[in-house]
């Protein structure tokens, strides 16, 4: 059963956004997204107040984006106003204005915002410790997770809108600032050496922009990680208007800001101490979704989630993707957690691909690992499913030479290992599965063995015995490799 699409209208200082998502409950995929640049917080911000051409407008935006998740059939739906509306002394009549146009909005406060955010973060790498920060027109937002589990939310009157106001704005004065704030919280305790999880939009484009400084090989930002001394490289940009111009990275109404939203990090920095800078494309939406999830759902690994969503979607017969997992595992009973699940995501999207030319399947099955929305993996984790697809649908060339750009090459060879098993399981039976409860694949001194019941014996072929062969010679080309950190 397909799930109904699920959306989020978040009505924050710079903009009203609309986020449509499908896929899994645990795995959210965005399938419409519209924003309206509808800057109440500059209002806000000039008088205290939500000017009444802004709140015509935002009620016509809400009425808009009301009658497009009526139209997409949107089950769960969730309108949230955070900073600017809070701020505003006539917030409660523009919750009002909406409420009598038929569309309720839950106005949370900014400690419901730092844990949604974290919560957001959660979403998207389910053990994640660290620090979530998610800076908005209106306030910054700082919440601490541990193993998962978001604690000390603390909402603080530092956006972009107000520091572009201030005079003596600077990464100093600002640390001072996110220092009396966590005093003043009380239970807010610093530890260094943790990585810090950005959160929006300024930041991600931050990101984008450390991507081009560096000459990155990928451009997905999800999990991005930068140094903490990034932000010296990122400077000699965005402290020039022109040269941001020139880049086309940064959006024209997002170009003043985005000198305040790096000293906020180097803020950060000086405050928290960090590991590294973690870009996150997760945050506040995927985490007012992920707060209504089951435990038991929440529980779900979200790239497991994800990947068996689409591997059922595209392949061709009856979907089996789990049925290889299990098919495979004896063969890599010493693979660690981490990539015992990035070789589960390897088989439930072994028949995705079918349906481009045969010459390009395994180049298309690489570019569906590395460029697909998969949440919980790094840049190296997107690498090695990648490279295990690619030897799934038997690439005949060298792998991508930016695969070994990702990841190291022994993990790499050991993906290949896997791809290889997968593609012996869908020559076994046609990919229909069907042998895999009576054809046992088990190791023998390092080599796989194949065990046929009785019955089963005519699923034997000389391409089966020499996709085998292909198996066999790989297993035993190299030692047992290393796993790489769990994110």
């Amino acid at each position: 059963m397909i799930p109904s699409p699920r959306a989020v209208i978040d009505i924050g200082s710079n903009a009203i956004r609309l986020v449509v998502y499908g896929g899994p409950p645990r795995a959210p995929m965005p399938i419409y997204n519209e924003k309206a640049r509808i800057a109440l917080g500059d209002s806000v911000d000039r008088t205290g107040e939500i000017d009444a051409k802004v709140m015509k407008a935002a009620v016509a935006t809400l009425v808009r984006f009301d009658a497009l998740t009526k139209a997409m059939q949107v089950g769960e739906r969730r309108i949230v106003a955070t900073e600017a509306t809070r701020r505003a002394t006539n917030g409660a009549e523009f919750l009002e204005k909406a409420a009598n146009a038929g569309i309720p909005i839950e106005l949370i406060s900014g400690e419901a915002e730092a844990l949604a955010s974290a919560l957001g973060v959660v979403c998207d790498m389910p053990s994640a410790t660290g620090y979530v920060a998610d800076q908005g027109g209106g306030s910054l937002e700082l919440a601490k997770i541990i193993d998962g589990e978001p604690r000390q939310p603390l909402s603080m009157p530092l956006g972009t809108i107000p520091l572009s106001k201030r005079v003596d704005a600077s990464p100093k004065s600002l640390a001072q600032d996110i220092e009396a704030a966590i005093t003043a919280h009380g239970a807010f305790e610093v530890q260094t050496g943790l990585p810090l999880h950005l959160v929006g939009g300024a930041w991600r484009t931050l990101g984008r922009l450390h991507m081009h400084v560096t000459d990155y090989p990928l451009s997905i930002l999800s999990n991005y990680v930068m140094p903490t001394d990034a932000t010296t490289d990122l400077a000699k940009i965005v402290n020039i208007r022109e040269a941001m111009e020139q880049l086309g990275i940064v959006s024209e109404l997002r170009l003043p800001f985005m000198p305040y939203s790096l000293l906020t990090i180097e803020a950060l920095v000086r405050v928290l101490k960090p590991s590294e800078l973690v870009v996150s494309v997760y945050g506040l939406r995927e985490g007012l979704l992920f707060d209504r999830l089951s435990k038991d759902a929440r529980s779900e690994d979200p790239l497991i989630a994800a990947a068996r969503h689409e591997g059922a979607r595209l392949s061709r017969f009856a979907y089996h993707g789990d049925r290889i997992a299990e098919w495979i595992a004896p063969l890599f009973d010493d693979d660690p957690p981490n990539l015992q699940r990035l070789r589960h995501a390897v088989c439930l999207l072994a028949d995705s691909v079918w349906n481009s030319h045969p010459e390009y399947r395994a180049e298309h099955a690489a570019e569906l690992a590395l460029e697909g929305n998969w949440p919980g993996l790094t840049a190296g984790d997107r690498a090695m499913i990648a490279t295990g697809l690619y030897a799934a649908y038997g690439g005949k060339r060298p792998r991508p030479v930016l695969l070994s750009l990702l990841a190291s090459d022994e993990l790499l060879d050991c993906a290949t290992k896997w791809g290889l098993a997968v593609r012996l399981a869908q020559r076994l039976d046609g990919g229909t599965g069907s042998a895999l409860a009576g054809v046992t694949l088990s190791k023998k001194d390092n080599e796989p063995v194949l065990t046929y019941d009785t019955d089963m014996t005519n699923f034997d072929s000389s391409t089966v015995r020499k996709r085998l062969k292909h198996l066999k010679e790989a297993l035993t080309k190299t030692e047992p490799r290393t796993a790489p950190p769990i994110p």
